[in-house]
């Protein structure tokens, strides 16, 4: 409920604001992609804003059929929810969402390092992938595209895990990445990501590479659990301003 009470107070129209700018000439879909994707990482668009399709293909002197082409591929990327009748909305969750997904991954992805590590799955090119998912990570916060890191953080999670062998874990896994996306994207949207991520990273990584078994796997478990509960105090503290001024 006071989630609601947030997305309300903030009272952002969509409308309003896609006709403040202008951009020019975007008649593909990938221009469409590109500019809401980018205003959502920003904020522009919260969690739960409606993104109208009349006003945006006007905006980009685009058909609808294009945006609605756009919005099928945000929707994949797991930054918007397509509802009934085509309406579209920014991807939110509930605090009770985001708890339960964060445990949820705490378990799963610390229980796939203690495989890998126990059963020995990390070889050489296991290290290599992982290591190079890591630097693909550190580029990414370095060039500043938050999109690009939401993107290197779930890879470098996946690199991590995939090699544990067991597949009905890496299905369960692979059923949580929209949402993983959508928490991961929160957190931006938040601010609540105050370690950095490369930072945040890299006690797992020295751990895996020291073969380090329980370290790697407390290394893991710590990491998203703290992730989660920086998260869950934003989003609350958010939400106690919100219903303060109204």
């Amino acid at each position: 409920m006071r989630y609601r009470a947030c997305r309300q107070h903030c009272g952002w129209q969509v409308s309003n604001q896609l006709n403040q700018s202008t951009v020019p000439n975007p008649k593909l879909a990938v221009g469409i992609i590109e500019y809401l994707k980018d205003e959502i990482l920003r904020g522009t668009f919260p969690p739960g804003s409606t993104l109208p399709e009349v006003p945006i293909a006007t905006k980009f002197n685009a058909s609808r059929t294009v945006v609605r082409e756009a919005l099928r591929s945000l929707s994949e990327m797991g930054l918007v929810t397509l509802q009934p009748h085509r309406r579209a909305t920014v991807t939110s969750m509930t605090p009770k969402g985001v708890r339960e997904l964060f445990s949820l991954r705490a378990v799963l992805e610390s229980f796939a390092v203690r495989l890998c590590m126990t059963e020995g799955r990390y070889g050489r090119r296991e290290m290599e992938e992982i290591g190079g998912r890591y630097e693909v990570l550190r580029r990414s916060v370095v060039g500043s595209d938050e999109f690009s890191v939401v993107e290197a953080d779930m890879d470098f999670h996946w690199a991590i895990c995939a090699p544990c062998g067991h597949e009905m874990l890496l299905e369960q896994l692979k059923s949580l990445q929209t949402r993983s996306r959508v928490c991961i994207f929160l957190t931006k949207f938040y601010g609540s990501d105050v370690v950095n991520e490369i930072e945040a990273h890299a006690p797992i990584l020295a751990a895996i590479r020291a073969s380090h078994t329980k370290t790697a796997e407390e290394a893991m478990h710590s990491h998203i659990t703290n992730a989660g509960e920086r998260l869950l105090i934003r989003m609350i503290e958010v939400e106690n301003r919100s219903e303060a001024r109204a």
